[in-house]
């Protein structure tokens, strides 16, 4: 344990029990300021979102939150956040997302079994463990405060820490939470484990299909009912399309690439939109499809439909992006009203597109989404069905939501009353299990997931891409949410959650 991590847990775990303990803090740090800048003797000076309101309302906080138990130290979890610092660090990559593709979850289940929940909060460019702790609860422009909410939720009772390099930010310093945390057997306390024990990199969103499929004309969707709408219709048509031939959108990215100037897209009659990577995605997705094999197509599911059409009537008039209902449903909350599923499950919004074709493009795509989510779900093997919905929405004027699930049995009559919404039926302890949210990205300023009450975009979003997938472990309904915001000069922020279900 270097000197960062070893001052990060002790004191997090003194303030876990005191919390008072951060305010002397807190307030020195509010003499450092001037307007929303703070001047940190022998630092440049930083520009910080919320100005020392978020510091006093930190404080607040403080006063009011009760001690929590302290957590013990994990051998497990701090070998998952060592991998994602030596991963990320060199590369000067931020974020959850490896680039290997490894989520939290994945990097976690490498060393043990996890049990309640998991949680990771990333922090950059702090030098001792006490500043990242109190960098970590001020949580300056995270509206929802999920660094904070982590470094006291209750459930918490395990945790790994590491720090080191990072070529942007010169540090970072992760830290990997559980519930409860099982070590693998054969792992030192050095973190090490024998080279046979080697854990397969498992993840929540299925990988395409790497078997060769016998090649021939493209097999007709089965559907009980076709989709309706217009732009759902031409969806789902070139979605199955381009799964049983993953070559045939390359003409179209062709042409899409020639209407780029630098990283700005000029589509005539829109309005030039700046893209986070430029022709570089397009390019390596060119490559992608000319090495994707076919793939079956996925069979229409008016049930998954029914469950989309709720997500685009409730969020769409009040301008919501995102996978959680204004009435806190999730993904599987909304699909278990109209059947029981089985598998996988997955979800795909798309925002601001006018046809079925542009949207599959969007998600193929996959601006700025370095786990390129949206594109595994189209191409997910091991999704058999989709039900799809488009609609208005007040922010970006179109969405359209895809469901997709590895099996899908619906209720019983047609029309029957959908079952009230299993969150519904869940214990207050539960509602907030779900709303635990692993955020961090660039000075740890990110926005999480939101729930309806701080559902607010960031000043100067432009677009936003949402994907989602589930899965069933040990009993357990597991669902992991990726939403990426891109922003005007073309950066982009994400944020990650998991939802956990009994």
């Amino acid at each position: 344990m270097s000197k960062i991590s070893k001052e990060a847990f002790e004191y997090l775990n003194k303030m876990r029990q005191n919390p008072q303990i951060a305010i002397p803090k807190l307030q020195e740090r509010l003499k450092l300021f001037k307007g929303n800048v703070v001047h940190k003797p022998g630092e440049t000076p930083l520009q910080t979102n919320e100005g020392p309101k978020v510091v006093n309302e930190c404080i607040q906080f403080l006063q009011n939150q009760k001690p929590v138990g302290v957590m013990s130290w994990s051998k497990g979890l701090e070998c998952a956040a060592r991998d994602h610092v030596k991963d990320t660090g060199p590369k000067g990559v931020t974020g959850h997302t490896g680039t290997d593709g490894s989520s939290m979850s994945d990097r976690i289940e490498r060393y043990g079994e996890w049990d309640v929940t998991i949680g990771e909060n990333i922090s950059y460019g702090q030098t001792t463990g006490e500043d990242v702790i109190i960098q970590l609860i001020i949580d300056d422009g995270v509206s929802s405060r999920g660094h904070r909410k982590n470094c006291f939720k209750a459930e918490f009772g395990a945790v790994g820490i590491y720090d080191g390099d990072h070529k942007q930010f010169k540090t970072q310093c992760v830290f990997d939470f559980a519930g409860s945390f099982e070590d693998k057997a054969g792992l030192d306390a050095g973190g090490n484990q024998q080279q046979e024990d080697a854990p397969k990199k498992e993840s929540n969103q299925s990988a395409p299909m790497q078997q060769k499929q016998q090649q021939g004309a493209p097999a007709k969707a089965q559907s009980s009912k076709d989709p309706d709408d217009k732009i759902v219709k031409n969806a789902f048509d070139y979605l199955n399309q381009v799964r049983q031939n993953p070559t045939l959108p390359i003409s179209k990215l062709e042409e899409l690439m020639k209407l780029f100037k630098g990283s700005v897209l000029y589509k005539p009659g829109e309005t030039p939109l700046q893209t986070n990577e430029g022709t570089k995605v397009i390019q390596e997705l060119i490559a992608f499809l000319q090495k994707q094999q076919p793939l079956h197509p996925l069979t229409y599911e008016k049930g998954l439909e029914q469950a989309c059409i709720d997500h685009v009537n409730d969020t769409g008039p009040k301008g919501v992006t995102g996978h959680t209902g204004t009435d806190g449903s999730s993904l599987s909350d909304r699909i278990e009203r109209y059947g029981e599923w089985n598998g996988k499950i997955g979800e795909n919004i798309s925002y601001g597109q006018k046809n079925g074709e542009d949207v599959i493009i969007q998600l193929l795509i996959d601006d700025g989404v370095g786990s390129r989510g949206h594109r595994k779900n189209c191409f997910s093997s091991d999704f058999q069905l989709v039900g799809i919905a488009a609609g208005d929405h007040k922010q970006f004027q179109t969405q359209c939501v895809f469901d997709f699930a590895g099996e899908f049995t619906p209720k019983g009559a047609q029309g029957q009353k959908p079952k009230v919404l299993q969150q519904q039926q869940q214990p207050q302890n539960m509602k907030e299990q779900m709303k635990n949210m692993m955020v961090g990205a660039k000075a740890a300023n990110v926005p999480p997931p939101q729930n309806q009450e701080e559902e607010k975009l960031p000043p100067g979003c432009v677009s936003v891409s949402s994907s989602s997938s589930g899965a069933v472990k040990n009993g357990k309904k597991i669902t992991k949410i990726t939403k990426t915001y891109l922003f005007k000069d073309g950066s982009t922020k994400t944020a990650v959650q998991t939802l956990t279900e009994d």
